[in-house]
């Protein structure tokens, strides 16, 4: 190791200030990018944004490496040797590093492949949240809520995810509940479709279909489904749905039933109790 001259330490802070500057440089390039194009071609600025990291990287790692020459000049003719341990080095970083590298890869297939791109709507855990970056490593969603969510791109490719963003935009609102077996379906069916004509964010085509889902337990289940234009206010439509849906059951005397149960009583030889003695609507039994 050689102490730094003047000239050298001078030569040292430039690079640490080349170092400083690339990040702060890629940095801004990116929100460029995203902002210029995130909105119109969200994949092309996912592809720009990783493009801006790894030649920031690479930039840094030179400076890094030159700087070093400085205070190791002997590290310039130690390169053959370097060469040498390339390949035991490549396997021991190869071996510590292949999750971060299997990240890498899933970013760079993500982007290439559209299948996520900056600005897409996601279904993610039974949550609506947008792409808000990709990164060479990592994907950053936010949630209606706000809440920002850091998941690793192998993690994310792996796993099932509902994409509104791809092909038309357009996507239902669905809304399940349940009418008494005493309730009549055409109107509850009535009910459900007036609410949604009546919402303004319903698109008129396709039209709103109801559907019987079939006989539960207590019910007769139905389900709703109504378009919409922006998936990210799913969630929203869907809520305002149930309540108008909810106010026009009471107008149309249609019932919400809440679960019933029927006890059948047997005496000590094992026949039914009397039904005189079964009194309440909740079954309470007399002795």
């Amino acid at each position: 190791m050689v102490l730094p001259s003047d000239e050298s330490l001078a030569m040292i802070l430039l690079y640490i200030a080349g170092i400083i500057a690339s990040y702060y440089v890629a940095k801004l390039l990116k929100a460029v990018v995203i902002r210029g194009m995130g909105s119109k071609k969200p994949s092309l600025a996912s592809i720009l944004g990783i493009m801006i990291n790894v030649s920031a990287a690479i930039v840094a790692s030179i400076l890094v490496f030159d700087m070093a020459q400085i205070v190791y000049p002997e590290l310039g003719q130690a390169t053959v040797m370097l060469a040498y341990a390339a390949g035991a080095i490549t396997v021991i970083f190869g071996l510590a590093a292949q999750n971060s590298l299997g990240h890498i890869i899933a970013g760079i297939v993500m982007v290439f492949s559209q299948a996520i791109r900056v600005g897409d709507v996601l279904e993610y855990n039974g949550s609506i949240a947008r792409v808000e970056d990709i990164t060479l490593t990592h994907t950053r969603l936010v949630t209606l809520d706000g809440r920002r969510i850091v998941i690793p791109n192998q993690i994310l490719l792996n796993k099932e995810l509902v994409n509104y963003s791809l092909g038309k935009r357009r996507v239902a609102a669905v809304v399940d509940v349940g009418i008494s077996y005493e309730s009549n379906v055409e109107l509850a069916i009535k009910a459900m479709l007036e609410a949604a004509l009546d919402h303004p964010r319903i698109l008129p085509k396709p039209y709103p279909v109801v559907i019987v889902k079939g006989f539960g337990e207590n019910s007769v289940n139905l389900r709703l489904y109504a378009y919409i234009e922006h998936p990210w206010l799913k969630p929203i439509v869907e809520s305002e749905l149930i309540i108008e849906i909810h106010k026009r059951f009471k107008e149309y005397g249609v019932e919400i039933p809440y679960p019933r149960r029927v006890v059948i009583m047997r005496d000590k030889t094992g026949g039914e109790v009397p039904k005189s003695i079964v009194s309440g609507e909740e079954g309470v039994v007399e002795s």
